[in-house]
């Protein structure tokens, strides 16, 4: 899909949920960035939901959420095969998790960063579940590494409850977004692992 098309509908569609998602989780959003139109972004975030995206998305505010697009998030093969899914995706950018004609996701990530689309990570990968730790991911470190004029955005999100049916008809839900301020690594060492842990750590503290 045309890049400008794809720009279009996210503006549109953040235009028309952005207010009900708010409402309806109850968004706090504290904003510490000061987005660069020429630098290019890479959003890592916590994951404590699968509605996470949305959530993070609806909480920024209009004009953060325009230098940002178009937007690219990693998503697994099943949901991308199944036709009542893979076009409302592929219009949200949504890429496969596998590799596909050759290409790696890494590599294809690294390809549209550098086209200065934004790359929407969860550098500890699975959902979080309460008292497991997970080993964050290097991917982001990666990219950041290998696109030179790309920025960490870490953003966190902390839930006061479960997000499911039941509580969101209770409104029994608290949400903070607190997207922290973008920052660029000076250094890169051959084990990108440190700085993952580093990373991480700053999205749950």
């Amino acid at each position: 899909m045309k890049r400008g098309i794809r720009i279009l509908v996210l503006i549109v569609t953040h235009i028309l949920l952005a207010m009900p998602l708010r409402f309806i989780f109850k968004i706090e959003s504290i904003i510490e960035c000061n987005l660069n139109n020429n630098k290019k972004y890479i959003i890592v975030a916590n994951h404590p939901s699968k509605l996470d995206p949305f959530i993070i998305l609806a909480a920024l505010p209009l004009k953060e959420f325009i230098k940002l697009t178009p937007y690219v998030f990693v998503t697994s093969e099943k949901y991308l095969k199944k036709w009542y899914y893979k076009y409302l995706l592929r219009i949200w950018g949504c890429v496969s998790n596998i590799e596909k004609n050759g290409k790696k996701p890494l590599d294809l990530l690294k390809e549209k960063l550098e086209n200065g689309e934004t790359i929407f990570l969860f550098p500890g990968g699975e959902l979080e579940k309460e008292g497991k730790s997970n080993s964050p991911r290097v991917g982001a470190i990666y990219l950041e590494r290998e696109v030179r004029d790309s920025m960490l955005l870490p953003i966190s999100i902390k839930v006061s409850n479960k997000i499911c049916l039941k509580n969101m008809l209770r409104r029994n839900i608290q949400t903070r977004i607190h997207v922290q301020k973008q920052f660029r690594h000076n250094e890169f060492k051959k084990d990108l692992q440190p700085l993952a842990d580093e990373i991480y750590n700053k999205i749950m503290s």
